[in-house]
């Protein structure tokens, strides 16, 4: 318990000493900013501060708009939360589009095609000089018909 002690009585004079009292006020928000402005987290997050701006982050731009209708009442909100310093503007800014998301993988079976339906294609290739043409067009068509996706 004296460890503790120790450190609770000696970190707020660290604080002060470095000058960190007024920062650590104006970053309360991210901490309180549910309670602060209600709904509104729904939609919008804060990012960071910088220079006593706060950067807050919308779903969309419809939102934006709606917040900056509501900028001096959240400014007044804020800043009637700080004890030490002040929130000088807010900036808003549109989230990241997410990821698009990945298509499921579609399986593939291997199934032989018919015999028969393969000596036909080969009759078919047959007029073809190219052996290596014929080759090629012969494993084209063979794995079109061999290959089947599974429908999910």
């Amino acid at each position: 318990m004296k460890g503790r002690e120790l450190l609770s009585s000696f970190l707020p004079g660290l604080v002060r000493e470095k000058g960190w009292e007024k920062q650590i006020d104006l970053h309360s928000i991210f901490l309180d900013w549910q309670e602060l402005v209600g709904e509104v987290a729904d939609y919008a997050t804060p990012q960071k501060i910088v220079k006593n701006v706060l950067l807050i982050q919308v779903e969309n731009s419809a939102r934006i708009q709606q917040l900056q209708y509501q900028k001096s009442e959240l400014l007044e909100i804020l800043n009637g939360h700080l004890r030490l310093s002040r929130v000088r503007d807010v900036k808003f800014v549109l989230a990241p589009l997410p990821p698009p998301q990945q298509k499921e993988e579609q399986g593939v079976r291997f199934v032989p095609p018919p015999p028969q339906e393969q000596r036909v294609f080969e009759q078919q290739i047959g007029t073809i000089g190219d052996e290596k043409i014929q080759e090629s067009l012969m494993r084209l068509w063979y794995l079109d018909h061999a290959c089947k996706r599974d429908k999910k």
